[in-house]
């Protein structure tokens, strides 16, 4: 089975943003099995897109598209959709109701263009999005299938998983298709496949690492003739890679890293306090994504690298982290306290700097710190402070959490 990926949006065209859409897909398809044999972005043209679209399905089984779905005039995916169906688009009256709800349940009335997002034609079925307002469609052609998902990644993301890729497993000759996903934060791709490898050259299973934002994924798929066979399969081989990595892995694919990192405080009854100082707040906008932030989080502070070193006076990073960690657990009277203290300075050239990372946790058995160097430009200096905050987090707390008492 072959399949063709549509990346739908002048923005896309024009390098405003980055096609992550795509290689989700792509990593997707290949742990099926599925050939992906071309992958393109077109812009916000009728014409294009109906061209593109009809290349794609005289190639490909499976034609998937992400964006162009929303309610403005240049969203164009059903349009181009319903003319290569040859079929006209209609208002699905309980599509068009669940929309204003969605709008109703937020306090405001919902603008008319987003009428638009309930329309379907005789050979779509709506895929669901619990995320947003714009349902998917997934259409049927003869022997081959459109499917039609938002461009919001995070949309596009759940509804693949949730309605698009039961229904393409279902088209497939393979019996049964059982795939997981481990997700560990501290340790670099390169050493995961490291320790992985015996693993990753024996096949079957397959195991495969991708690198992401949220600390370096394992995907364990596996193809049997019934579905008993696989999940065994996959099990046995999880059963393994946590007998390797088990330090390092925080959840599945369905958990979030803020979750993972909040956890332990939430189930200790405690509450934490975040100082950050040089680094943007951005320990604290990655750990507020937690369904536990209200619950676990006392407060956030994020100032500049100057202001920190006045109330410290100590010109070490990894000093004052340990200062601004104690200092806001105790002024908020709480059981821990974070720091992540970031100095830059000029680098060898214009465009990059030199970081020292300081981070220090107060916790009720002590404090523990830890420091960083690294030479980058300053947004990524930001990023890596944020991830090695995030590990350190998360390594400390397990540490501390099993050695305390009661």
């Amino acid at each position: 089975m072959r399949a063709v990926v549509l990346s739908i949006g002048s923005e896309l065209m024009q390098g405003f943003l980055t096609d992550t859409n795509a290689t989700f897909l792509a990593q997707e398809l290949n742990a099926l099995g599925i050939e992906l044999i071309g992958v393109a972005q077109v812009g916000d043209s009728l014409d294009r897109l109906v061209t593109a679209l009809d290349r794609a399905l005289g190639d490909a089984d499976i034609v998937i598209t992400t964006g162009g779905i929303g309610p403005t005039d240049d969203d164009l995916t059903r349009e181009a959709v319903s003319a290569v169906q040859n079929e006209q688009v209609a208002v699905d009256p309980d599509a068009e109701r669940q929309i204003r709800d969605y709008f109703a349940l937020r306090g405001a009335p919902m603008p008319e263009q987003n009428v638009k997002q309930a329309w379907r034609i005789p050979s779509s079925e709506f895929l669901a999005n619990p995320m947003g307002t714009a349902p998917g469609w997934f259409v049927r052609r003869h022997d081959k299938v459109i499917v039609s998902m938002p461009g919001v990644p995070r949309e596009m993301f759940r509804m693949w998983r949730e309605q698009a890729l039961p229904r393409i497993v279902d088209r497939l000759d393979q019996s049964a298709i059982v795939s997981r996903t481990l997700k560990t934060i501290g340790i670099g791709e390169s050493a995961v496949e490291q320790r992985l490898i015996d693993l990753v050259r024996r096949g079957y299973p397959t195991v495969a690492t991708y690198a992401k934002d949220d600390g370096v994924h394992i995907r364990i798929t596996a193809m049997a003739s019934d579905r008993d066979e696989a999940e065994s399969a996959v099990a046995a081989t999880i059963e393994s890679i946590r007998g390797e990595l088990d330090a390092f892995i925080y959840g599945e694919l369905s958990d979030e890293l803020a979750d993972a990192l909040l956890r332990p405080i939430q189930m200790s009854g405690e509450h934490i306090a975040i100082w950050e100082a040089g680094n943007a707040g951005r320990l604290a906008s990655l750990v507020e994504e937690s369904i536990l932030a209200d619950e676990v989080i006392a407060g956030a502070r994020s100032t500049s690298f100057a202001l920190a070193l006045q109330r410290t006076d100590d010109p070490d990073v990894q000093g004052t982290a340990a200062w601004c960690a104690r200092a806001s657990a105790n002024e908020l009277d709480v059981a821990y306290g974070i720091s992540v203290v970031v100095q830059l300075a000029a680098g060898a050239d214009a465009d990059r700097s030199t970081g020292q990372v300081g981070i220090a946790l107060a916790h009720p058995g002590g404090i523990t710190s830890r420091r960083h160097e690294i030479t980058a430009v300053p947004h990524e200096i930001r990023r890596r402070a944020t991830m090695w905050a995030a590990d350190f987090l998360w390594s400390t707390l397990r540490e501390t959490t099993r050695h305390r008492p009661g």
